[in-house]
């Protein structure tokens, strides 16, 4: 086991990191599933789709028909948490000058757990967060105009959100909501819950960076996750955990990002200032038994940066965070076993 501080002294180690033999899409972390390698004569099963920007793997062993379903799951998901998708249950609340607006019980439900991690943060995340991330456009560069970014600002306010069971209102008509920061983590779960709920016990699941390690291995050994190296090219990894029935989720400058007149600009965006966060730290991963608390917390962590947010995390109950800061350095806090490469 790695303590935060011996960890430390491996930083040197980060610079030589590769990517493991076989790894599963994703953006924070690059998890391995090799049939071969679990020892289990039968090859899992697998899909990759495509939803809500990003990549979805999955290898599970025993899935039977489950695993066809779950493409059905996420573009339900989608359909309903979009922010841009006209129908969804978010874009309904951003548009409704006010007006209450009734919501499926899965958006009630993440919007009540982002409003939580809202409250224990003080608004360092903050679900509407919208009106200034809708002004970003990471794909083609843009850096929004100073005043838009000042109005925005001024709508960004966690207090604005009326939940009362199904029906959501935002008392400032110019709020907007935006359920990125915490959604995937709570459809990771739900696809977990669901494959387990029909029988399989062993799979691995990857929405983009975040990954859920359902069970062990066939042959009964932890799954081995890799954590990417967000100062390096994609697919560089600096260590590796072996899980089981957790979650491996990481925030970094590498997942959405553009270089404008030698600045780097990401997507993980401070709800005070409604710039990218600058507090030293390159990514912050999770390691948790939810992947919404994951979702939630690594963002939280990698705004508050180094210094605070392994108390904070830890605070939460049975987690662990590990720290990549922007000079290479990284620390992780105890209890977490971590491989450096």
């Amino acid at each position: 086991m790695l303590t935060r501080r011996s960890f430390v002294s491996l930083s040197a180690l980060t610079l030589l990191g590769a990517a493991v033999p076989a790894c599963l899409h994703g953006c924070g972390t690059i998890a391995s599933a090799d049939a071969s390698e679990a020892g289990d004569a039968d090859k899992p099963e697998k899909l990759s789709a495509f939803a809500f920007d990003t990549v979805v793997t999955i290898e599970a062993y025993g899935a039977g028909e489950a695993l066809s379903q779950v493409e059905e799951r996420l573009q339900y998901f989608e359909r309903i948490f979009s922010r841009t998708l006209e129908g969804s249950d978010v874009y309904a609340i951003n548009h409704a000058d006010g007006m209450p607006v009734e919501v499926h019980g899965e958006t009630a439900e993440l919007l009540a757990a982002a409003l939580r991690y809202s409250e224990l943060s003080n608004g360092l995340f903050d679900p509407t967060i919208g009106s200034v991330s809708e002004l970003w456009d990471f794909k083609n560069g843009v850096v929004p105009d100073d005043a838009a970014l000042n109005d925005a600002l001024e709508h960004v306010d966690f207090r604005t959100v009326g939940l009362d069971e199904r029906t959501v209102t935002l008392t400032d008509p110019l709020a907007k909501l935006d359920l990125g920061g915490i959604a995937k983590g709570y459809i990771a779960d739900d696809i977990v819950g669901f494959l387990r709920d029909n029988g399989c016990r062993s799979a691995l699941v990857n929405l983009g960076g975040n990954t859920y390690a359902l069970g062990t291995k066939p042959d009964g050994s932890a799954w081995r996750v890799g954590l990417q190296d967000p100062n390096q090219a994609r697919g560089t990894l600096f260590a590796t955990t072996s899980v089981a029935d957790r979650s491996v989720v990481t925030s970094g400058i590498n997942e959405r990002s553009f270089l404008r007149d030698g600045v780097l600009y990401h997507h993980l965006l401070d709800p005070r200032t409604g710039m990218p966060a600058r507090t030293g730290t390159a990514s912050a991963t999770i390691v948790s038994e939810r992947s919404l608390d994951g979702d939630a917390l690594s963002t939280i962590a990698f705004l508050m940066g180094p210094d605070d947010g392994p108390g904070f995390v830890q605070q939460q109950g049975d987690m662990q965070v590990v720290y990549m800061r922007t000079d290479g350095t990284v620390t992780s806090t105890d209890g977490l076993e971590i491989e450096a490469l």
